[in-house]
């Protein structure tokens, strides 16, 4: 499996402002649906703590239309205040699903993103969803609806902050992915949780553990499925000040992983993240495509890469 870069310029930027985390689906009628943070220059910060969820569309991902803000930062104690973020698309033949993790700071303290709960400046996280309707190619039918948390963080591993959903759909079954931890100073408890529910009620029951925990912490988990294996491009921390790298890993079932010897895009030159753009159903295109996200002159923007299996 390579990754190679498709166009040296980027595809998508919103020069002087930032964008992130991103993603992007295919509807039947050929036209791309991306949903990116959005990160206001005035900010002054790269960091999307406080960002929003902005939608584009675009017939060739190169020339973008904005659309609308389906993930507004919620007002004073709603669980999205501080921010709305780290968005993931599931465009099924009825619904688009937009996944996102929500930040709330507690307290009249200066949010401090180390701070557990009872701390000053705690921020609580979660996972949240938007909704609209299809049309007959796939596209949003109207606007998108807040349906409120859908995963909150627990009482073990995932107590302090959830974020980075990715979500698989397998028949009738949700799979949603994510990122938990219960110490934001130590990398090494930063892990990958596991969730599902039911396509029709979207009820999630968590596993008690996670699924996946590498050595030195990872986040961003990114699933797809090829050949009946479930795969996952998931970013490795190597430990306080060290670059990053992503790894690939493969399941026969989705909650126990083996990490393969592939390793691209390291360190921290590279990109601060990686999209896979999805067709309907969050099924891959015969020939798949990343959105990769990196700096150009200070700024993030999004570049376009395709995936080849040999």
């Amino acid at each position: 499996m390579k990754i190679i870069k498709e166009d040296t310029n980027p595809i998508f930027d919103l020069t002087p402002h930032q964008v992130r985390m991103a993603t992007c689906y295919r509807d039947r009628n050929g036209i791309y649906h991306l949903f990116s943070d959005y990160i206001d220059a005035d900010m002054g910060t790269i960091d999307s703590w406080e960002a929003e969820i902005r939608y584009y569309k675009s017939d060739d991902l190169r020339n973008w239309e904005y659309v609308e803000t389906p993930a507004l930062r919620g007002p004073a104690g709603e669980p999205d205040s501080f921010g709305a973020a780290s968005p993931h698309v599931l465009a099924t033949n009825d619904k688009i699903f937009l996944f996102y993790a929500s930040r709330q700071v507690h307290g009249d303290a200066k949010m401090n993103c180390f701070a557990k709960s009872g701390e000053p400046g705690f921020m609580s996280g979660s996972i949240m969803m938007c909704v609209a309707d299809t049309d007959i190619n796939g596209a949003p039918a109207g606007p998108f609806k807040k349906h409120g948390i859908v995963l909150k963080s627990g009482t073990g591993w995932n107590s302090m902050r959830l974020d980075d959903p990715c979500a698989l759909l397998e028949g009738d079954t949700v799979h949603l992915y994510f990122k938990g931890f219960d110490n934001n100073l130590d990398h090494d408890r930063i892990c990958v949780g596991h969730s599902s529910a039911k396509l029709n009620d979207m009820k999630f029951i968590s596993d008690p553990k996670p699924v996946l925990s590498v050595p030195g912490g990872g986040e961003m988990p990114r699933l797809f499925m090829k050949e009946d294996k479930w795969n996952m491009f998931y970013r490795h921390f190597a430990g306080p000040g060290k670059p990053y790298s992503w790894h690939h890993h493969q399941s026969e079932d989705g909650i126990s992983w083996n990490q393969n010897s592939m390793n691209f895009f390291a360190g921290r030159s590279g990109p601060s993240d990686i999209m896979l753009i999805y067709d309907m159903n969050g099924e891959l295109p015969a020939e798949p495509q990343l959105l990769v996200a990196g700096f150009d002159n200070g700024i993030q923007k999004f570049w376009l890469y395709k995936v080849c299996y040999n």
